[in-house]
């Protein structure tokens, strides 16, 4: 199943995208994860599919403003964890090591393909 979600906003094809976080081996719930094309960008636009994991620490991507899924494409992930209460904080700490939220040497990476998508486990370490 192919989705041209927002075919009026631009025709982005957007291929459905399920993941799972691991932290320790634990399911990891509220992990923000951003994929970051490393590609051309087309037409000027960069789409950074998103994501927020479960309590089973799965996800599944959406790629504002166009809908569920993610272009096909090699992508960068940033990762970052902070407290459910961290807007209500005044310096949150992200439960994660930094070396997860650095796009510019990154250790985690994605290939989206068309059609459905399965990722791997991302399984993160100290």
């Amino acid at each position: 199943m192919v989705l041209c979600a927002g075919c009026g906003t631009g025709g982005v094809e957007l291929h459905p995208v399920e993941g799972q976080v691991l932290f320790e081996d634990q399911p990891a719930a509220g992990v923000q994860v951003v994929f970051q094309p490393t590609g051309e960008v087309k037409d000027g636009a960069i789409l950074m599919p998103s994501g927020k994991t479960g309590e089973d620490g799965s996800f599944t991507l959406q790629t504002y403003p166009h809908g569920a899924g993610a272009p096909a494409g090699e992508y960068v992930v940033v990762a970052t964890w902070y407290p459910e209460n961290g807007r209500e904080l005044d310096n949150p700490k992200n439960k994660l090591p930094r070396k997860y939220a650095d796009s510019a040497s990154p250790l985690l990476k994605a290939t989206i393909k068309a059609g459905p998508n399965k990722l791997e486990p991302f399984r993160l370490a100290r």
